[in-house]
């Protein structure tokens, strides 16, 4: 060993300080008092149990007193001019062949699966709405042998 290991290897570690043992028995002393004071804790339960209660009355008197809004009031306050319609096509799948046993016809059945488009105007502000509707259709068509 050198003569700076042999320096290190005969130090000793300090003991702790007082002032760190009492902030640790202090910490301890308000975790106690926290735990016996648990009851304290509770003083907001009974306030706030009465604000959800009215909350929830005022909420049940809003359902009765106030008529649910129509789909047609903003309709009927204001007009929309359409500006256009598309149809797009997503998906489409041939379900084959089949024999009509109430037509005695055999017919092609298809499954089309589309998005529609409506974009309307509002002709004050300019602003444009646009409506998605998903779509889907059977359709059967007639099968003729020649």
């Amino acid at each position: 060993m050198n003569d700076i290991e042999t320096l290190l290897s005969g130090l000793a570690p300090r003991g702790p300080s007082q002032t760190l043992g009492q902030r640790v028995a202090h910490d301890l002393d308000l975790d106690r008092q926290w735990l016996q004071g648990r009851q304290v804790r509770r003083r907001w339960l009974a306030p706030v149990a009465w604000a959800v209660a009215g909350a929830a009355a005022a909420l049940t008197m809003s359902a009765f007193l106030i008529p649910p809004a129509r789909s047609t009031t903003i309709a009927a306050k204001t007009t929309l001019l359409p500006a256009g319609t598309i149809r797009e096509v997503v998906h489409t799948e041939d379900e084959g062949i089949a024999f009509n046993e109430a037509s005695q016809t055999h017919e092609h059945r298809l499954r089309l699966i589309s998005v529609e488009r409506q974009d309307w105007i509002d002709p004050r502000d300019g602003a444009r709405i646009t409506v998605e509707q998903p779509r889907e259709e059977h359709l059967v068509l007639p099968v003729s042998y020649q």
